[in-house]
């Protein structure tokens, strides 16, 4: 079909937009705003269900007519602009904007982790562990570990493209 190409496009584009907005919205609100935004964006399916939302639309607009296979592929472009666009945002914010943003983002999520363990009755090693991991953590992303993340998000982002075509599949019978 040749509106899947298109509409993947546009799908891509729009939340990749959507989350560079509020990735940027959420660093000027302030850290603690932004740590939220964070731990939020990695806990909530955002994303998928609004890939699945688009390509049931899709779907659903050309009679149920359409191969899904070619869902798989609409929700993996979709998924691509989405990750091209997530990268620029943090490329723009962590290294050009604010580079001392992503340090002071470890240094709050490392500090509500250990407040959480010692409310918990953490053993004293296991949180010495968590800020030697928060350490860590602060040391510059390097161009490698950049593309190693890049690929990773990219083999799971076709098991969920993967996942959608199933869905769209089942919905369809």
């Amino acid at each position: 079909m040749k509106t899947i190409y298109p509409s993947a496009l546009l799908t891509g584009t729009l939340l990749g937009l959507l989350f560079s907005g509020i990735l940027f919205f959420s660093w000027k609100q302030g850290i603690d705003f932004m740590v939220s935004f964070h731990k939020y964006y990695a806990l909530l399916p955002l994303v998928f269900l609004s890939v699945l939302g688009a390509a049931y639309f899709i779907e659903q607009k050309q009679n149920w007519n359409i191969d899904w296979k070619l869902i798989i592929r609409f929700a993996f472009v979709s998924y691509i602009i989405f990750e091209i666009f997530y990268a620029m945002a943090n490329y723009l914010l962590f290294d050009i904007v604010d580079p001392s943003a992503y340090l002071r983002m470890v240094d709050t999520l490392n500090q509500e982790d250990v407040q959480r363990l010692k409310e918990a009755n953490a053993p004293e090693e296991k949180i010495k562990e968590l800020i030697k991991m928060g350490e860590y953590a602060k040391q510059p992303i390097t161009w490698i570990q950049r593309l190693v993340a890049i690929g990773q998000n990219l083999i799971l982002d076709f098991i969920k493209s993967v996942l959608v075509g199933f869905i769209i599949k089942q919905v369809k019978r």
